[in-house]
Formats: structure tokens, sequence, C-alpha cells
């Protein structure tokens, strides 16, 4: 039981850190570096690498939502996370992802990508500022 506390608060306050890193302008290289180190911390989260292997989702996958995410307006603070980066390391959000992701786009029912991906960012930005903790439904 302490143990996955002092996990959760480690996870916590690497999350914060390296959100204000992913918010700041940053040149390319710096910012692959960053999400590389987002990535890692889902990663280190069993409930996450579950969810990833549920998906078939992989550090590529991750990436690509994480740029559809940034497109659609998801790269903003809502409830103390900054929601692009929170969404992929927290495992209910993150299965809401991958369950809307076809491997290029995401998907709600008839909509079109562009209208799925603009629903699924603001979902995920009202999610955070809400303080949700349960599954994302929509």
């Amino acid at each position: 039981m302490i143990k996955n506390i002092i996990k959760s608060i480690i996870k916590s306050f690497r999350l914060r850190n390296i959100s204000k890193k992913l918010a700041q302008p940053r040149n390319k290289n710096e910012k692959n570096d960053f999400l590389d180190e987002l990535i890692n911390i889902g990663e280190s989260d069993e409930y996450v690498k579950l969810v990833c292997s549920e998906f078939g989702a992989n550090r590529s996958t991750l990436k690509e939502i994480y740029s559809l995410l940034l497109r659609a307006g998801a790269g903003q603070y809502a409830g103390g996370h900054y929601v692009a980066a929170s969404s992929l390391v927290y495992p209910l959000t993150l299965k809401f992802l991958l369950e809307n992701y076809d491997g290029k786009q995401f998907s709600i029912d008839n909509w079109s990508s562009y209208n799925s991906l603009l629903f699924i960012a603001n979902r995920l930005i009202e999610y955070f500022e809400n303080r949700e903790m349960s599954e994302v439904k929509y």
C-alpha cells in the first residue's frame, strides 16, 4: 500500500516536471526528448502497460496520439494537468484514446476524423478540468 502511494507521488512529480517542459516552446530535438521521457513515465506504470498491450500500442502510437491531441487544442492545462501529456500516462484516459484510435486517426461513430479528434480533445480537457476519476465516457 505505502509502496503504491510512493510510486504515485513520484509519477505525479515526474509528470508535472515533464509537462512544464512540453508546454514550453522548444526545438524539435528537445520536444522529442521530452516526449520520450513522458512515454517512459507511462511505461513505468503497470496499468498503462496493460492498456498499451491490450490495444497493441507502442511508443510510435503514443507519439502520434500526442501530436494529434496537440493539433486539436489539448496542449493546455486543465485541472492542474497538461492534458495532452497526462492523457497518455493514466490508464483510464489512455484507454479512452486507444478505444477510439484506428491506427491513423480518431473515429467515433459516424463522425468525421476531424470532428472525432476535436470531440476527444475537448472531452479530455473536461475530464481533467472536472477532476474525474472514472472511465472516460461520451
